[in-house]
C-alpha cells in the first residue's frame, strides 16, 4: 500500500469514528503508516482513440427537432433517443416506463384513462443543472397543438390541462375523452426554461443545435454543411445506465464505396446507408467487419393534398393517381431493381381518364409537387412524379423548399398539390390519427357528421366510395398532410381512440377507406445496411441480435457501445488502406 493510500484508508477510518461521536466533527487526524511501501502503481493510461466512435451515415438534415413532420431522419431520431427524455419508450414487448425519469404513473383506467398522475424523479435534470418541472410537459403540449409542423397534433389535442398535484413533483394530466395511445404522449421532453424564454420558432429553434439534453448524450457541434454532427456523454446525466464512450461522432459518406474504404481505414467504426442494387457486393467482403440489413417503421409517400382547387376532387385524385407508377419510382430512387414494397402498402383507387382543366392563372404550369430541399431522396422522387405525369399529357412541375415552406404554409393553403416525404408506417392506432385524422372538426363522436347530415352510417356499413359527401371541411395540419377529414374514417378513429375497438379488428376497414379516399401512394420503404467494425462491442456480439428502434435503428443502443484496440494485423490492413489513399 502507498503512504498516499494508507493515509487516506486511515483517515476514512477516523472520519468515520469521530462521525458517531460527534454531531459537528472536525477534520480527521492524518496518520503516517511507517511500514507502507514506497512503490506507486501509476493507473494504465486510458487510449484516448478509444473514447471516441465514428459513424459513417447518409447525408442529415440540421434541424435536430424530432416533433416535426418529414423530419424522420435517422441521425435525428438518434439524437433525440439519446438526448431528450421520454416518460415512454418503445421495446420489444411494448411502452417501457422510463423510471430514470419517471417514479410513479398513475392512469384512473390502465388502457383507457381520461387522467394519468406522473410523478417526477427529483433527481431528473437538464444538462445545465435545471430540474425537469411540469412546466416541460405544458410547453410540449402548447407547442404541438399550437405549431403547424408538429406531427402529433392529433394526439395532444386530447389535453385539456396539465396541473400539479399536492404531492411533490407530481401532476395530473386531463383529457377530453378516453385516450388508448396516452402512452405515446411526451417523447423527447424539451427544456421550456429555454426555448420558451427564447421565444423563438417550434420549427427552426433546433436548427443547428440543441441547447440542452437530459439524456446520456448531449449534442457538442452540428456542422450541416461538412456533414458533421457530434455528441459527448452527459456528465449530469441521473439514470442509472451513463454513455459508456465519451464521444459519438456522425460523419456523412457520399456514398458506398467511400464508406467502404472508410472502414478499411478505420476512419469510421459503423457505417449505416440506404440500401441500392450494389451494397451487398461493396459492403459484405469487407474484412474484420459484420453486417446486416435491417429497414424502419418508415417509408415515403406522395400524398396528395385536398386543401388545392386541383385535388379536392376526388376524381381528379384518382386520375392522376393513375397515371404514376410506383414501383418504377422507388426503383429509381433506391436504385435497386429488387426494391420492396413499402411495409405499409395501401393500393389507393384509381382511374384511366385523363383529368382535365389542371391550368389556371394560379395553376400555369399544373399540378404542382413539393418536396423539401436537403431530403435528396424526397426531392428526386417528386421530380420521377412529374416525369410521369408529364409523359402521361398532364401538366405538373415541382417546388422545392424548406420544411417549414413545403409541409407548411404552402400545404395549408393549397399552394402546392401534393408532397413527397417521409412518415412513418401505420403500425398504432396514434400513427392513423396523425395521418388521417381529423385536425379542425370538433373533437368527439359528433366530429365524425357532416354539415347538415342528420343520419350519420355506421361505420360497419361503410360509405360509397363516390360521396364527396362523406368529406368533412378541414385544413392540412401536422401529420396530416393531406387534409383528410372523412366521416367513416373519423368514427373508426374515434373509436380506437377511445378504446371502443381493437386495432387487429378495425386495421383492413382503415386501409380500404384510406385507399378509397385516393389521397395517398406508398412509393418505399427505408431501407438500411449496417456494417460495423469488429472492434465495436456493441450490446451483444452479433450484430444481427442488437435491438432495433423503428425510427432510429441500431443507433439506439450507441450508450452501451465501446471500442477495442486495433489488433496488429488489422492495424496493417488499415494502413495499406491509407496508403492507397
Amino acid at each position: 500500500m502507498t503512504p498516499t493510500a494508507a493515509t487516506a484508508l486511515t483517515s476514512a477510518t477516523l472520519a468515520l469514528t469521530l462521525a458517531a461521536c460527534q454531531a459537528n466533527p472536525g477534520e480527521a487526524p492524518t496518520v503516517e503508516d511507517p511500514s507502507a511501501s514506497t512503490q506507486t502503481q501509476q493507473p494504465q493510461p486510458v487510449d484516448e482513440s478509444l473514447r471516441e466512435i465514428a459513424v459513417g451515415v447518409d447525408r442529415f438534415t440540421g434541424n435536430l427537432n424530432p416533433h416535426l413532420v418529414g423530419n424522420r431522419n435517422p441521425v435525428v431520431a438518434a439524437v433525440a433517443d439519446l438526448t431528450l427524455p421520454s416518460v415512454y419508450t418503445d421495446g420489444s414487448m411494448g411502452e417501457n416506463l422510463n423510471d430514470d425519469l419517471i417514479s410513479e404513473v398513475k392512469p384512473n383506467d390502465r388502457e383507457n384513462p381520461t387522467e394519468v398522475v406522473y410523478t417526477l424523479r427529483p433527481e431528473a435534470q437538464w444538462s445545465d443543472g435545471t430540474p425537469i418541472t411540469i412546466s416541460d410537459f405544458q410547453y410540449l403540449h402548447k407547442a404541438i397543438v399550437d405549431e403547424p409542423l408538429a406531427e402529433a397534433k392529433g394526439l395532444y389535442r386530447h389535453i385539456t390541462s396539465i396541473e400539479p398535484e399536492k404531492k411533490e413533483k407530481s401532476f395530473k394530466v386531463t383529457f377530453d375523452k378516453p385516450l388508448s395511445s396516452w402512452k405515446r404522449l411526451f417523447t423527447h421532453l424539451l427544456p421550456s426554461h429555454i426555448y420558451r424564454a427564447e421565444g423563438r420558432s417550434f420549427s427552426t429553434m433546433m436548427d443547428g443545435g440543441s441547447v440542452a439534453s437530459a439524456g446520456q448524450y448531449s449534442v457538442k457541434s452540428v456542422d450541416e454543411g461538412r456533414g458533421l454532427l457530434e455528441l459527448q456523454r452527459n456528465d449530469r446525466y441521473w439514470g442509472s445506465k451513463a454513455a459508456k464512450t465519451d464521444i459519438i461522432r456522425f460523419t456523412a459518406v457520399p456514398n458506398e464505396s467511400a464508406g467502404a474504404q472508410m472502414m478499411r481505414t478505420e476512419q469510421i467504426q459503423m457505417y449505416m446507408t440506404h440500401r441500392s442494387a450494389t451494397t451487398d457486393l461493396a459492403l459484405n467482403q469487407l474484412p474484420y467487419t459484420q453486417m446486416r440489413n435491417t429497414a424502419r417503421g418508415v417509408q415515403l409517400n406522395l400524398q396528395l393534398n385536398q386543401a388545392s382547387p386541383i385535388f379536392a376532387d376526388q376524381q381528379t385524385r384518382r386520375r392522376v393517381l393513375g397515371a404514376i407508377n410506383a414501383e418504377r419510382i422507388a426503383r429509381i430512387v433506391s436504385q435497386d431493381p429488387e426494391v420492396e414494397a413499402p411495409r405499409w402498402n395501401v393500393t389507393p383507387k384509381t382511374a384511366a381518364e385523363m383529368p382535365r382543366g389542371l391550368q389556371s392563372d394560379q395553376r400555369p404550369d399544373g399540378i404542382v409537387i413539393g418536396a423539401v430541399t436537403d431530403d435528396q431522396v424526397a426531392v428526386d422522387a417528386a421530380r420521377s412524379v412529374v416525369d410521369q405525369l408529364l409523359h402521361a399529357g398532364i401538366p405538373a412541375t415541382v417546388r422545392t423548399g424548406n420544411a417549414g415552406e413545403i409541409l407548411g404554409s404552402a400545404v395549408e393553403q393549397g399552394e402546392v398539390d401534393g408532397v413527397v416525404t417521409w412518415q412513418r408506417s401505420p403500425q398504432a392506432t396514434f400513427d392513423y390519427v396523425e395521418q388521417y385524422g381529423c385536425t379542425t372538426a370538433p373533437v368527439g363522436e359528433d366530429s365524425a357528421k357532416p354539415s347538415g347530415d342528420a343520419d350519420s352510417k355506421d361505420p360497419a356499413e361503410g360509405s360509397d366510395s363516390g360521396d364527396e359527401g362523406a368529406s368533412l371541411p378541414n385544413i392540412p395540419k401536422g401529420g396530416n398532410l393531406s387534409g383528410t377529414c372523412d366521416r367513416d374514417l373519423e368514427e373508426r378513429l374515434n373509436k380506437l381512440s377511445e378504446g371502443r375497438a381493437e386495432l387487429n379488428d378495425e386495421r383492413e376497414k382503415l386501409d380500404e377507406r384510406i385507399a378509397e379516399i385516393s389521397t395517398v401512394l406508398p412509393i418505399l420503404s427505408d431501407r438500411f445496411t449496417v456494417v460495423t467494425s469488429d472492434r465495436l462491442n456493441g450490446p451483444t456480439p452479433g450484430l444481427e441480435d442488437w435491438p432495433l428502434d423503428n425510427s432510429s435503428s441500431v443507433l439506439i443502443s450507441a450508450p452501451r457501445w465501446t471500442l477495442s484496440p486495433i489488433e496488429e494485423n488489422k492495424r496493417n490492413a488499415a494502413e495499406n488502406a491509407l496508403k492507397e489513399d
